[in-house]
C-alpha cells in the first residue's frame, strides 16, 4: 500500500531546513504509527495532520518554532494510539440489548415507585446501571431525577412553613412545583427518545 503523504509536493519546491526536518521525521513517525490502521481512517488522518502541519509550520519557520507546533500537536504514537481506539469496536460502547429493555427501564424509574413504593424506584436504578445501551450521563440523570425532585419540594415546604408568606408564598411553591415537574418530565421524556432512537 502506498502512503498517502499530502506534504510531497510541497517539500519538492521547499529546499531542505532544520523546521521541515523535524516535520518530515514527524510525518514519517506517524505514517509507521498508523500503518496498522484501516486505509480510509488513515489517509484522512494523515492528511488532517499534513494540511495542520502546512498551517503552523510554513516555508520559513524557524527550528524553534516548529518543535513547539509539535509539541503542541502531539507525540505521532499518541495521535496513532487514539485513532486507533476510535476505529476499534471493542473500544465503541457496548450498545448491544433491546429497545424493548430500555422502555421498561424508564418506566420503571418513573413509576415504580408509585407501584411498589421505593423498591420500584430501586428496581428501575438497578436496569438502569446493567443496561449496556445507556451511557454514563443518560445513567447520572435517571437515577438523580427522583432524589433531586424530592430534595427541593422538600425544601420548598420546609422554607414556605418557617416563613409564612401567604398568598405569595403559595405562588412560590407552585411556581417550584411546575418547574420541577417540567424538569422531571423533561429527563425522563429525553430518556425515553433516546430509548427508543436506538431500535
Amino acid at each position: 500500500m502506498t502512503d498517502h503523504d499530502p506534504t510531497h509536493g510541497a517539500r519538492l519546491m521547499t529546499a531542505p531546513t532544520p523546521a521541515t526536518a523535524l516535520v518530515e521525521d514527524y510525518l514519517t513517525r506517524l505514517r509507521t504509527a498508523t500503518s496498522d490502521l484501516p486505509q480510509a481512517p488513515r489517509a484522512e488522518l494523515l492528511d488532517q495532520i499534513g494540511a495542520h502541519l502546512a498551517e503552523t509550520v510554513p516555508p520559513g519557520t524557524d527550528e524553534t518554532a516548529a518543535r513547539q507546533a509539535l509539541d503542541e500537536l502531539g507525540r505521532p504514537e499518541e495521535i496513532a494510539a487514539a485513532a486507533r481506539a476510535e476505529t476499534t469496536p471493542d473500544a465503541r460502547p457496548d450498545r448491544s440489548g433491546s429497545t424493548a429493555y430500555d422502555v421498561i427501564t424508564v418506566l420503571a424509574l418513573l413509576v415504580g415507585g408509585f407501584v411498589v413504593p421505593l423498591l420500584g424506584w430501586v428496581a428501575g436504578i438497578a436496569m438502569l446501571w446493567s443496561g449496556p445501551r445507556w451511557s454514563t450521563r443518560e445513567k447520572v440523570l435517571g437515577t438523580l431525577a427522583w432524589p433531586l425532585a424530592v430534595v427541593a419540594l422538600v425544601v420548598g415546604l420546609w422554607a414556605l412553613s418557617i416563613q409564612p408568606g401567604g398568598i405569595a408564598g403559595l405562588v412560590g411553591l407552585a411556581v417550584l412545583v411546575v418547574v420541577l415537574a417540567a424538569g422531571f418530565v423533561a429527563i425522563f421524556a429525553f430518556l425515553l427518545r433516546v430509548a427508543l432512537a436506538r431500535g
